[in-house]
């Protein structure tokens, strides 16, 4: 099954809570069910998007609406059970360790602090921005061209450092498994980690034992595909991640990586075999190639467009477009008025003034995926 045929829908319902602010879960499934925390609303209470689809889009592109967030009154603060296994955070393309650990160098504004706020033990893969320059391996190939790249040669270092830090985690906290959360980029690859036979051991704590036989699907010659999850990850968050790339038309941007990685697991393809995934989107503001050049909407339109072909009029977090960040068979979470990062658009220098995935007053929101 290709990446087209796993496309979700632009507009889904969702449930509405004070004036502005809205996430929802949806499914395949003809019957809806909105999660908030332990509470559940049923589809009667929701507001339909897709009845405004044509007018809501359209008019947010028109006037350069950008959505604000407003935490729901009832929302919970979300602290770690006793048995809590360590989080893993998987940084984002371009993005480093500390972006995460301390940005702009303040511990007391990451997201790993939060999380440990809430009684969590949290890593993150260990990455240098320079690091991301080992991608060229890939861009500098006949597959990337041609579209048929894996993450061989290009991204095989950063799943290396993945099972770095998982090993990191397991040892110090006495764990069998890890939480992942995967930001932007690093969710797809967290995807393509959990299938790869080379990271599949017995034993995670010390690292040892025999890896798990490779299932290669005939044909592909390149890759370690396994025909079943890593044993030392339960669960997987993926934060603004673009997970599709363009249905129809446009080219994929990894140079084939992700139509590589959707085509061998495609959706929550290791749900069956207990790895419980959530994709949190975010829906801040509509492209609008129209719009002032140095704009959130005709940066945001500009950035839609390299994900999934046309920008315009697509909602989407300002980076990353809500209909490329859900997948099927997942638990599928919209943030209304949350921003791809913490940095400002096309910088990592310069702190942005909105809200995202990982902000304090945020993240209770999907937090509750790891209990």
């Amino acid at each position: 099954m290709g990446a087209e045929s796993l496309r979700p829908p632009l507009l889904q319902p969702c449930v509405q809570h004070g004036l502005r602010q809205h996430w929802a879960p949806f499914t395949s499934s003809t019957t809806q069910i909105v999660r908030i925390n332990k509470r559940y609303l049923r589809k009667s209470s929701a507001i339909c998007c897709q009845q405004v689809a044509t007018e809501s889009v359209d008019a947010a592109a028109q006037h350069q609406q950008v959505y604000s967030w407003k935490r729901p009154k009832d929302l919970a603060r979300v602290l770690a059970p006793s048995h809590a296994p360590p989080i893993v955070i998987l940084p984002g393309f371009g993005n480093c360790s500390s972006d995460y650990a301390a940005p702009f160098g303040l511990k007391e504004e990451g997201i790993a602090h939060f999380l440990q706020r809430r009684g969590f033990a949290v890593y993150v893969v260990d990455i240098e921005r320079r690091d991301w320059i080992q991608v060229a391996r890939c861009i500098a190939s006949r597959a990337y061209w041609t579209g048929k790249s894996t993450v061989d040669p290009g991204y095989r270092w950063y799943l290396q450092r993945v099972q770095a830090a998982i090993d990191k985690a397991c040892k110090e906290c006495d764990s069998d498994q890890v939480d992942l959360i995967g930001h932007s980029a690093g969710g797809w690859l967290a995807r393509a980690f959990v299938g790869d036979a080379l990271y599949m051991k017995s034993s995670f704590k010390d690292g040892s034992g025999p890896a798990v036989e490779a299932h290669v699907a005939p044909g592909l010659g390149v890759g370690h595909l396994a025909s079943r999850g890593h044993e030392g990850v339960r669960r997987l968050i993926t934060l603004g991640t673009p997970h599709l790339g363009p249905s129809t038309g446009g080219r994929d941007m990894t140079g084939g990586t992700l139509t590589w990685l959707n085509t061998q697991w495609p959706g929550a393809f290791f749900k069956d075999q207990g790895i419980q995934y959530t994709c949190v989107a975010g829906q801040l503001v509509a492209g609008n190639r129209e719009a002032a050049n140095r704009t959130l909407a005709k940066y945001a339109c500009n950035s839609y467009r390299e994900v999934c072909g046309d920008g315009h009029g697509q909602l989407g977090d300002g980076v990353v477009p809500r209909c490329c960040a859900h997948l099927e068979g997942a638990d599928n979470l919209l943030l209304e008025g949350v921003f791809h990062s913490i940095s400002k658009q096309g910088t990592f220098a310069d702190r942005s003034q909105l809200v995202w995935y990982g902000s304090d007053d945020v993240i209770d929101a999907w937090l509750h995926a790891l209990l």
